[in-house]
């Protein structure tokens, strides 16, 4: 069992085992999200996830034209996990709001046109927008 929790500990993500995947994205939607050069994210069935506390919620548009939907602690502001309409019976958790996780490299970068140029690219399959778009490495 992995936790996950927001900056003033009221909101939590308990992750059972650990994640499917752990994906790096450079769109810019993320970077505004994390508040930094890429978004890191570690994707979980739904099922595999019981979330504690309060939230509230903010729906924006993905790339792909699909809801994107990002919950949030209402005292302290942290973005802590995700659902998409694209993956609905998915859940992302932010990487960097874990206690611990033993292994957090991702296995992928998605939205590689955006990453900063001061960035090395990792040696994972890149892809040029979402990872059914064009492959790069």
């Amino acid at each position: 069992m992995f936790t996950a929790s927001c900056g003033c500990g009221q909101l939590k993500a308990h992750c059972d085992g650990a994640p499917d995947s752990i994906v790096q994205c450079h769109c810019t939607d993320c970077q505004k999200r994390s508040g930094s050069a890429f978004g890191l994210g570690a994707y979980y069935s739904r099922s595999a996830v019981t979330i504690a506390g309060v939230s509230r919620r903010f729906i924006r548009k993905a790339a792909s034209g699909a809801d994107f939907i990002q919950f949030f602690c209402p005292n302290c502001a942290t973005t802590l996990y995700w659902t998409t309409e694209r993956h609905p019976d998915g859940m992302g958790v932010a990487v960097g709001a874990f206690d611990d996780l033993a292994d957090t490299k991702p296995v992928r970068s998605v939205f590689e046109n955006n990453r900063c140029a001061w960035l090395e690219p990792l040696k994972i399959p890149t892809f040029k927008k979402g990872r059914d778009s064009e492959q790069i490495r």
